[in-house]
């Protein structure tokens, strides 16, 4: 077989003697190189041929390498070339030859060579791109190293922020009883205040919880309640000299959501409130508005304390900076009095009666006859209507606390049926209204549970009725329906309170007419009672007022003093 392979056939030799003859004759240097880039692979990897398989015979001697091939030695060797032309072609055509470990013939150990020395000049070929590409694929992987390791450093801030918010969250989360408010607990409360109109103005220190309280009402009134933030409007409490523009924007959309015609039953200010302009503002907004104002502060165990505030308030400030707010807040943290605030629907009712029932009295002859006791110019027929003048919120007093000036505002403010109960919805009892020269106005008749709220020594006005004192508890109780000019509202509850001395003491009074609405008596002094034959019953909220800051009523150098003056309403 070895011999049948080394023998050149006669037809391949015929072929290559017939393709030489076609052939241009090559110029040395051509033939040179042809001749080595055939024998160049061979001849370096000669050492790797096993020394167990010897070399037969008639195996060619490849040329060296650095002598060139004469032209005669073309023309001269003929067997050679032909010998050389079918191992070329074979090499071409032989794509991926497989190792062989063991040749069994010259050819295949030809081949072998030809197939090592192709990987081998490949390889050195490759050498420099590999490299350079190893190069860029190592600075790749390092670029993908570095960004994964900033990707997982993000993501590690990511989740320590994330569980720094939680934790902030959990902190924020108040202590059992913060949210116990009456208008978010007490479903007749929540009831009525679905149908009516109120306004909640939420007041307190920054951090001090009022946006988790504004959340808290806005979940128990969905769909009927809107929350109007100062942060959304560019307001800084701390520095309300750089919020001008940002107050107005704030003022603006609160009135926009308190006016007739919008969805909202309840609207919820959400701002510090520290100060009694702002305070004043905004009741002025409600009753305009024709809604009833409610001023709350949160009720966390934080509220007041300073570290605590600044630890935990979004906006960055320092103790100094919220303890030049906390000033003013505690200035204000009394309101200008507590008591009933009838809803808007029911004052228009109440209003209603008490014209029906001027206009009804001013005609009767009873009271043409003590006409003189009424007024000095009894010569002069009196239009009620006229003559009393109706201002403000129609509401039932129970402490006037003046901001904390007042005996005993601070106890009355701290009594625990104060707090659990501000907020709260009542159903007032209306049972007689009265006319002297100076009010007109209807009598509360308290029930147990209003009693509560009442304060101890209300009836005790020694210095102006001495027989008060020893009235029932409540018998104060009244709602300012008018005054005459340059007269004070607050003496409508002394013109009360002297009938019902007088009532006390056995004077049944003169009983003048019964008439649709109940039974009218006459008093003396131009004082006239008409007890209800059916109470009104009127829904009210139990809430608190700040009105207008009054102006120093002590004048300079010597002025006199003026009494001060109160402005109940």
């Amino acid at each position: 077989m070895d011999a049948e392979q080394n023998q050149t056939s006669p037809e391949v030799v015929t072929k290559a003697e017939k393709y030489l003859e076609k052939q241009p004759e090559l110029e040395s240097s051509e033939v040179s190189e042809s001749a080595s880039a055939l024998y160049f692979e061979p001849d370096k990897k000669q050492t790797t041929v096993p020394e167990k398989q010897p070399m037969p015979e008639k195996t060619p001697e490849p040329l060296p390498l650095d002598e060139p091939l004469a032209e005669n030695n073309i023309e001269t060797a003929p067997e050679k070339m032909a010998e050389l032309v079918p191992q070329a072609v074979k090499l071409s055509v032989q794509a991926a030859p497989e190792p062989v470990t063991q040749p069994e013939s010259e050819d295949e150990v030809e081949a072998d060579k030809q197939t090592d020395a192709e990987i081998a000049v490949k390889k050195v070929e490759a050498e420099k791109p590999v490299e350079a590409g190893a190069v860029m694929e190592e600075k790749l992987v390092e670029a993908e190293i570095v960004k994964e390791v900033e990707s997982e450093k993000r993501a590690a801030g990511e989740a320590d922020a994330v569980e720094q918010q939680k934790a902030e969250v959990v902190e924020q989360i108040p202590a059992p009883g913060t949210l116990s408010f009456a208008f978010l607990e007490h479903e007749q409360t929540k009831a009525t205040l679905r149908t009516s109109r109120t306004l909640i103005i939420l007041r307190g220190l920054p951090g001090s919880g009022k946006s988790l309280l504004a959340r808290a009402i806005a979940d128990s009134y969905q769909g009927l309640c809107t929350v109007c933030c100062a942060d959304d409007h560019g307001v800084k409490p701390e520095s309300p000299e750089t919020s001008a523009d940002g107050y107005k924007a704030f003022d603006d959309a609160v009135v926009a959501c308190c006016s007739v015609g919008t969805s909202s039953q309840v609207i919820v200010v959400d701002d510090t409130n520290h100060t009694h302009d702002r305070l004043a503002r905004l009741g002025e907004v409600a009753e305009q508005h024709r809604l009833v104002a409610m001023f709350l502060e949160p009720r966390t165990e934080w509220s007041r304390d300073l570290p605590q505030l600044a630890k935990r308030t979004q906006r960055g400030l320092e103790e100094a900076q919220i303890q030049a707010m906390k000033v003013p807040l505690e200035e204000t943290s009394l309101p200008l009095f507590f008591g009933w605030f009838l809803l808007p629907g029911i004052q228009d009712k109440v209003r209603c009666t008490s014209m029906d029932f001027l206009k009804t009295l001013d005609t009767l002859e009873a009271f043409k006859k003590h006409l003189p006791d009424f007024t000095v110019e009894a010569e002069k027929e009196v239009d009620l209507e006229q003559y009393f003048q109706a201002n403000g919120v129609l509401h039932c007093t129970t402490k006037f606390c003046d901001y904390g000036k007042a005996e005993g505002a601070k106890e009355y403010a701290d009594k625990p049926a104060v707090k659990e109960l501000y907020g709260s919805a009542f159903e007032l009892s209306l049972s007689a209204l009265f006319v002297t020269p100076r009010t007109v106005g209807a009598r509360v008749s308290l029930s147990e549970d209003q009693l509560t709220l009442w304060p101890a020594d209300a009836e005790e006005v020694v210095s102006v009725v001495p027989a008060a004192a020893t009235l029932p508890a409540g018998s104060r109780a009244h709602i300012t329906l008018g005054c005459a000019e340059g007269v004070e509202p607050q003496q409508t509850g002394f013109d009360l309170l002297e009938i019902l001395a007088l009532q006390q003491e056995g004077q049944e009074g003169e009983l003048v007419e019964e008439m649709e609405l109940g039974s009218l008596a006459y008093y003396g002094k131009g004082r006239w009672l008409l007890s209800l034959r059916e109470p009104i019953s009127t829904q009210a909220c139990f809430s608190s007022l700040y009105g207008p800051k009054k102006a120093d009523s002590t004048k300079k150098d010597g002025d006199k003093k003026k009494k001060q003056k109160c402005t109940i309403l």
